[in-house]
């Protein structure tokens, strides 16, 4: 809806509201009388488009009540950049000149507007110079308080990444009360995400190298020690991830090896992940055979699983005098006997997954180690592993690098496989964790 001034609003009233205005205040009162007296009052609801970016500027708007949102097009579609209420200019360059828009203009609430047509602002200038040297010279100060603004968010930034910013760096821009003030309020929002993101990828960090920590990296087998050796991996494909490993020994003749891969990654996998780890160590201790080992760890981890978390597990004892091997396994396929000569076995699981049915029983295999023999645990992170293409490393694979590398020393076999699976995947991001362990005996 539009009127006049004099139909719409108190002269004076307007007069006043557009010389404190910084564009018009170097003007002179009769100066503002004559914009204001050729004016007309807009009049707009909520949600109105008064200004579109790209149109050509022929206008400036001040408004007299109400609320406006500037917004900008981008690539990725508008960003809202400033709210501005009474006493604010938006268009302001549209009354000058007549070139594209930079921004729109939305009204934020029900809003009263002063529409200044460039016609008249042209004609004011040309009929009096020395208001045209006024709001050239205000022109000149905006300028220079926008460089300064410039010099505030840089310096902001730079502090922001040695990690020094501090929210008082741009209350000058805070004070400014116009659409500067915004951004201020908006890098503080930023910094303090920055932040956290930074805290949580610390807090992230710290946990890996924990989570690692965990895992065994020697192992003391007394008077035995040379009749075994392993070596074994793992790469999350988060930062910290559900695979884990383990080797320990239950007396001075006997060897414990495990493998698991919890459902889910990330934090709860690995929190999940230390409770099947520590609950294993218990329990084995405690003399069982591998199945009843499995059955028992199983009943705990059921017992009160209320996220139905799950975990495929192997678990194998290795008598180091004789070369006796007996294994368990819950649910989990990646499990091989591959001997000196290249003959590669299987051994495929004995019982479910752990964690779900707190009454599961399990089998177990048995076997005789040779000298030069391995034992090869994996997870399915290793066959599952996919590459650019959307190929799978699959089965096949694995069983072809191991069988390739028989006979190789423990560290050998699982840095060439690790090395295999490197060159499939090449630079993939992993889906999956990927775990590997091989002992030798």
């Amino acid at each position: 809806m539009v009127a006049s001034v004099a139909q719409g609003l108190d002269l004076a009233m307007a007069v006043g509201i557009l010389r404190q205005n910084a564009t018009f205040s170097a003007l002179s009162q009769d100066h503002c009388e004559r914009i204001v007296a050729v004016g007309l009052i807009d009049r707009a609801g909520a949600g109105t488009e008064l200004i579109r970016q790209g149109d050509i500027g022929r206008f400036a708007f001040l408004i007299l009540e109400g609320e406006v949102r500037i917004e900008v097009e981008t690539d990725a579609g508008r960003v809202p950049v400033a709210r501005l209420g009474s006493g604010s200019l938006v268009g302001e360059i549209g009354a000058f000149a007549a070139t594209p828009r930079t921004a729109s203009v939305l009204s934020e609430s029900d809003v009263v507007l002063l529409r200044i047509e460039q016609a008249t602002i042209h004609q004011l200038l040309a009929e009096t110079p020395g208001a045209a040297v006024a709001v050239i010279g205000e022109l000149g100060a905006r300028l220079q308080g926008l460089n300064g603004t410039i010099a505030a968010l840089t310096q902001a930034a730079h502090a922001l990444a040695r990690d020094e910013f501090q929210p008082d760096m741009l209350d000058m821009l805070r004070r400014q009360a116009d659409r500067f003030s915004q951004f201020a309020d908006v890098f503080d929002e930023m910094a303090l995400e920055l932040r956290r993101k930074r805290m949580l990828g610390q807090e992230m960090a710290a946990a890996a190298q924990i989570q690692m920590a965990l895992l065994p990296d020697r192992i003391d087998a007394g008077a035995l020690a040379d009749s075994f050796e392993i070596s074994a991996s793992m790469t999350p494909a988060k930062h910290v991830g559900g695979d884990f490993y383990d080797y320990f020994m239950l007396d001075d003749e006997t060897l414990a090896l495990a493998i698991g891969d919890v459902s889910g990654k990330g934090v709860p996998a690995a929190i999940f992940m230390s409770v099947c780890r520590t609950t294993l160590r218990s329990v084995a201790r405690q003399g069982l055979s591998p199945a009843a080992t499995l059955a028992e760890v199983n009943r705990q981890l059921a017992e009160g699983n209320r996220e139905s978390m799950f975990v495929t597990m192997a678990f194998a004892r290795l008598d180091l005098p004789t070369g006796e091997l007996v294994c368990a396994s819950g649910g989990h396929e990646e499990v091989f006997l591959l001997r000196r000569d290249g003959g590669i076995t299987q051994i495929r699981p004995t019982g479910p997954a752990l964690g779900l049915f707190d009454s599961a029983e399990f089998g177990e295999t048995r076997d005789r180690l040779r000298a030069g023999d391995h034992l090869i645990l994996g997870t399915d992170g290793i066959t599952e592993a996919f590459n650019a293409e959307g190929e799978v490393f699959g089965a096949g694979r694995l069983v072809a690098a191991l069988v390739e590398n028989a006979g190789q020393p423990a560290g050998a076999m699982v840095a060439n496989v690790s090395g295999r699976i490197a060159d499939f995947v090449a630079d993939h991001p992993p889906s999956d964790d990927l775990t590997g362990l091989a002992m030798r005996y």
